[in-house]
């Protein structure tokens, strides 16, 4: 080959990586999606957002026709599986299932390899549970009222179960601490079983976690719920006070939910049609009888209101561990 047409070739390979490179994402996204689409799950099998993601992922791949496969990848508190989906392009075929945890984790150490709300962006809300406070059948709290006055009177003598340092059960009682003036002892646990087996021995003094994970020992009598993180009395347990109602604390209503989010970049199209789809399969009768069938509530939120709950929740969390002083290296 000669100078000539070496020099042509060149210019021809520059010429159409430029046409390329300046393709308009909305040009890009008329083709999305033309491949499989991976669903990262940041906690094991089994779990209620694995159980959810999977029957999200089975509407959503019927909607876009193409297929969705859940790849779970567990560890750190959900980091690991984050870390994994951000090493991958942000062109729409990488989906990562959160939850509250994905806002919690990052205020808890000074160096993370992530920011919720600058790095991703948030695709929709699908379901949400309602935690509830709750003692064992003998304890002598019929209301929050009475809990919370005799913590008042006897600082640090009461304790309360949770999942854990930095898990939403501990965090959220330690909100409410703040909010009320309260000293009670946090007692972890490695699981949810131990700490309502305690909690109905009378070992802890309360315990506060997803509304499911109760509910049969509210209806056997064994639990009593003092308050529950609903907008209004939940229609099957009537006598159970919202938070609101039973704290003072404004707009408190605590609630683990389930969403979907993308990488930060991914083309604005794509966002729109990723939404689009992920509520159009949470709306399938199908996929709402799974998901209240692990406990769950549909709650659909789709893109622009998840953002601005995610950044609420964030600063409330963030507030709230500098002023606990949890944040560690």
């Amino acid at each position: 080959m000669n100078l000539i047409s070496i020099v042509r070739s060149a210019a021809l390979t520059l010429a159409t990586f430029f046409a390329v490179a300046m393709l308009s994402p909305s040009a890009l996204a008329q083709t999305w999606p033309s491949r499989p689409i991976k669903l990262m799950v940041t906690f094991g099998p089994g779990s209620g957002t694995d159980i959810i993601a999977r029957v999200i992922a089975e509407g959503l791949a019927e909607h876009l026709k193409v297929p969705v496969v859940v790849e779970n990848r567990e560890g750190a508190g959900g980091v690991v599986g984050v870390k994994v989906a951000m090493a991958q392009p942000a062109d729409g075929y990488t989906l990562v299932a959160i939850a509250n945890t994905f806002l919690i984790a990052p205020q808890l150490f000074k160096t993370m390899p992530y920011d919720p709300t600058r790095d991703f962006t948030p695709l929709a809300r699908v379901a949400s549970m309602p935690m509830a406070l709750v003692v064992g059948a003998q304890s002598p709290f019929k209301t929050m009222k009475d809990l919370t006055d005799y913590i008042k009177a006897n600082p640090g003598k009461t304790s309360f179960a949770t999942s854990g340092k930095g898990a939403q059960s501990h965090l959220e009682i330690e909100y409410v601490k703040q909010q009320l003036g309260l000293n009670s002892v946090d007692i972890p646990y490695k699981n949810t079983g131990g700490a309502i087996t305690d909690t109905m021995g009378g070992l802890v003094t309360f315990y506060m976690t997803v509304f499911p994970a109760v509910t049969p020992n509210l209806t056997s009598g064994k639990l009593r719920a003092l308050a529950v993180g609903a907008p209004a009395r939940l229609p099957g347990f009537p006598d159970i006070p919202t938070y609101i109602e039973a704290t003072g604390i404004a707009e408190y209503v605590p609630t683990a939910w389930f969403g979907y989010a993308v990488l930060n970049g991914t083309p604005a199209d794509i966002v729109a049609k990723l939404n689009e789809g992920i509520v159009a399969a949470t709306n399938q009768p199908r996929v709402r009888e799974k998901i209240q069938g692990v406990g769950a509530s549909v709650s659909i939120a789709q893109s622009r209101e998840l953002a601005a709950q995610m950044r609420t929740e964030a600063d409330r969390w963030s507030n709230l561990v500098n002023a606990l002083g949890m944040r560690t290296d």
